[in-house]
């Protein structure tokens, strides 16, 4: 049998800035449109791009699947997605990508009826649930589906869960975060501490690189509120000596937010503020918004759009944002992969999804190409 090709090809496009404008070139990549069923059907699922940083946005195709006709999925395949939650509106875009690109296969191998491919997604209605995303789990996989493809709440969780499926032989795909474990399971996500890096170079520039910042983070249990803080540090640590981060305040915390983010705010020597997740940049925000008095450049994760509002309107210096579309089909396409009857031996193991930083240079641009979240 014809030995099947089939990965994603991630072409970085560089952004090279005008001459004057005191940044250093730029690459990033970011899906904004799945062109699921349209054109011609030639085996590649086309997603526009976008770049990163400041400037114009080019769209060109950014990456693609690149099918054969001989791959042998299995007829009927379960492909069971449980995120972190069910609401909020990077899960339900991470959804809707996902079921776009389980179409978009199914119509290639004209899969119809019982012999398609189909994808569930489940989650609990919060974040903070562990409780119940295990609960779904269990329920999940007493369902015996092809595939598990898992973002887990809490890095130190799902163990069990995980050892039901090897124990059953179902494949476990892990997106967005990962969990501690011993198994073999492939991995999709943003590339966390990069992208925490990046937010500590571009904060960084904003206070001319000395002054204290204070850093908050998101569930301490979370893989990518760890593997945020670790390139935030880093790069810190690394190249910004005069820049000394004075509080890491992690949500869930007995004291009050608004108390902490006013106290260190009171004098004045608090120039810069990083926040790790979507979730608590907006309790943030919303503090500020109530104090205009207190100046601070903020930097954010995640395209909201209270975030986006507020780096229109100057209240927000940026944020990191993740390219849902790109991971969502990366995951899926791996679940197929890690389903086959025939696993492929040269299968990647860990999928890292660029990501963009938007700030207002760009910011309209990113609006009009459908990136944003809300």
């Amino acid at each position: 049998m014809k030995r099947v090709f089939a990965a994603f090809l991630c072409f970085v496009l560089s952004l090279v800035f005008l001459a004057g404008c005191g940044k250093r070139a730029q690459t990033a990549s970011a899906a904004v449109e799945v062109l699921s069923g349209q054109g011609e059907t030639d085996g590649s699922l086309g997603m526009a791009s976008q770049n990163q940083g400041g400037g114009e946005v080019t769209q060109e195709a950014q990456f693609s699947i690149q099918l054969d006709g001989e791959l042998g999925i299995e007829p009927g395949m379960h492909i069971a997605v449980v995120a972190r939650s069910a609401q909020g509106n990077y899960w339900k875009q991470m959804k809707k990508y996902m079921k776009e690109t389980v179409e978009y296969i199914n119509g290639f191998y004209d899969l119809q009826g019982e012999d398609a491919i189909r994808v569930t997604f489940e989650g609990p209605d919060s974040e903070e649930n562990v409780n119940d995303q295990i609960n779904t789990i269990d329920a999940v996989l007493a369902e015996n589906p092809s595939v598990l493809c898992l973002a887990a709440i809490d890095m130190n969780s799902c163990q069990a869960q995980l050892e039901t499926a090897r124990d059953n032989g179902i494949p476990v795909v892990l997106f967005d975060s990962r969990v501690k474990c011993d198994m073999d399971t492939a991995f999709c996500a943003t590339d966390n501490k990069e992208a925490g890096a990046r937010a500590a170079q571009e904060l960084c520039s904003a206070m001319e690189g000395k002054g204290k910042l204070a850093v908050f983070a998101h569930a301490k249990y979370s893989q990518t509120s760890e593997e945020r803080l670790k390139g935030f540090r880093k790069e810190i640590k690394k190249n910004h000596p005069d820049v000394e981060a004075v509080c890491e305040y992690t949500e869930g915390r007995e004291d009050d937010m608004e108390s902490v983010v006013l106290d260190l705010l009171e004098d004045g020597q608090v120039r810069g503020i990083f926040c790790t997740s979507q979730g608590i940049a907006e309790k943030v925000l919303s503090v500020l918004k109530e104090h205009p008095e207190k100046e601070v450049a903020l930097v954010g994760f995640d395209a909201g759009a209270q975030q986006m509002q507020a780096i229109q309107e100057g209240r927000q210096l940026g944020a990191i944002v993740q390219n849902i579309p790109c991971m969502a089909s990366q995951t899926i396409w791996l679940a197929v992969c890690a389903g086959l009857s025939e696993p492929l031996s040269d299968l990647e193991k860990y999928e890292k999804v660029d990501y963009m930083w938007v700030d207002g240079q760009n910011l309209e641009e990113v609006r009009q190409s459908g990136l944003f979240y809300d």
